[in-house]
């Protein structure tokens, strides 16, 4: 079994590295509760949807039946809604654009 959590966190790994590289594009949305509402962040890979919730929890999730599944949680869960916040926010352009304004 050790074996098959570390193919999901190198699974993750890898979707750090699309995210940074901007191959792997996120968007923002909304889901609503009774208690307010909470972001979640989408992306679209090999016919599937990758759905980010809360801090620690990612999805894959098949388009047609919207069924989801689950990734072992992960502390790389974590640093892919780190680096996924980055990319949606446009973290690294707005740095970019202030470092290259004078005085």
């Amino acid at each position: 079994m050790a074996t098959e959590k570390n193919k999901w966190i190198d699974a993750v790994g890898k979707l750090i590295t699309l995210t940074q590289e901007r191959k792997l594009v996120w968007r923002a949305s909304y889901e609503f509760f009774s208690d307010g509402q909470r972001t979640v962040y989408e992306a679209d890979y090999a016919g599937k949807v990758l759905r980010l919730r809360g801090y620690s929890k990612l999805y894959l999730v098949e388009p047609e039946t919207g069924v989801e599944w689950d990734f072992p949680d992960s502390e790389a869960i974590s640093h892919l809604m780190e680096a996924v916040k980055y990319q949606v926010v446009g973290a690294g352009d707005f740095l970019d654009q202030l470092l290259a304004k004078a005085g």
